[in-house]
Formats: structure tokens, sequence, C-alpha cells
């Protein structure tokens, strides 16, 4: 809701104390600072599944998009609007020390929380936002013909939140819901829309 449809599409609003929020536990999900991943993000937008698409598995490795996607190089031009965001660039610049903040606050409240509250959700959020690019772009079906090869995926698209319907977002990038048919349930959409209230 953070990272994807508030920062990289500006399809909805939210208030300060939400969106920095979201910044931060996003930071904490280990997937690149907000202004790295929303770089990288709208540059696969800018041309998707072509050459200079940084995660799309029909230009690099499915392996690579699935592992390494997140330490790919991010072109701050795409971000020019968020290099204007002092808290953002405060947590990009900041990124390994946040982690290591979190880690040492985790280690006073119970060195276990290390796993269950940082590094098991964590490899969740890796794992299910790369499955978007890998899945969403070979297996499942389109409701708009466009040009590139994303697809919805109904399994993901129920586990991750409405992330899943890959080619509705690719085809209406701004929406704030990526749902098109009736059973196409985006979780995301209905608490931004409780958010925005």
């Amino acid at each position: 809701m953070t990272f994807h449809r508030l920062l990289s599409h500006k399809s909805w609003k939210a208030p300060q104390w939400f969106q920095k929020l979201g910044v931060v536990l996003g930071t904490l999900g280990l997937t690149g600072s907000a202004l790295a991943w929303t770089a990288i993000h709208r540059q696969h937008h800018a041309g998707p599944d072509k050459r200079k698409d940084p995660h799309s598995p029909n230009i690099q490795p499915w392996w690579r998009v699935q592992f390494l996607s997140m330490y790919y190089k991010p072109n701050l031009r795409f971000v020019k609007d968020l290099l204007q965001d002092n808290f953002i660039v405060f947590c990009h610049r900041n990124y390994f020390v946040i982690q290591l903040c979190y880690i040492a606050l985790l280690c006073i409240i119970d060195w276990h929380a290390i796993f269950y509250a940082y590094l098991a959700p964590a490899a969740i959020l890796w794992h299910g936002g790369s499955l978007i690019n890998t899945v969403g772009h070979k297996w499942g079906y389109r409701n708009y013909q466009i040009n590139d090869k994303s697809v919805n995926n109904p399994v993901l698209g129920l586990l991750m939140w409405g992330e899943g319907w890959h080619n509705n977002h690719h085809a209406k990038p701004l929406k704030k819901s990526f749902k098109v048919k009736p059973w196409e349930v985006d979780t995301s959409a209905f608490f931004i829309s409780l958010f925005e209230k």
C-alpha cells in the first residue's frame, strides 16, 4: 500500500503520519529503501518486458528476478519527486542503520523476535513481491491485451492482497484498486479505502 500504490503510482492520498509509518515498515521488509524500490518499480513500468526492465523474467533469468531484484542499482531520475521528501531520503541514506537499530531493539525485547518479527516476515515479503514479477509475467490470464507480458494470477491475487492482478495493474497503473472482475479480491484496495475515510 505504501511503496507501490502510494509512492510509486500516487494512486491514493495518505496522511503524512501514515506515509512515514509505511516507509519505516517497508524499510524493515528488507526489499530496499522506499526511494530505491520506487525507482526500480517506476523503471519497470517505463518499459515492461523490454531490455531495460530491471525485473522482468522475460529479460532476466527468473532466479535473478526472484532472488536478486532488490540488488539492482536504482536509477534515481525516476524518483525526482521523492528526492524532495527529507524523511524518505533520510531512510534511504540510513537504510542499514535503521535495520541495526531494529535488530538491537528486538534483542532487548527477546532475541527470538529477530526471527519471528523481522526475518520471517521479511522473507515472506521478499519472496511474495518477487513472485509478482516472476509469475505475474509468465502464468495467468489477461483482462487487457497490452504491450507487455503481464498476467493476472488468482493465487497471487489472493495471497498478496491484490498485487497478483498484475495485468490489470499494468493496464491501469494509477488506479488504487487492481480489481476488474467481481471475483478479483483486492484486500489492499479495501484497506486503502478505510484509511482514506
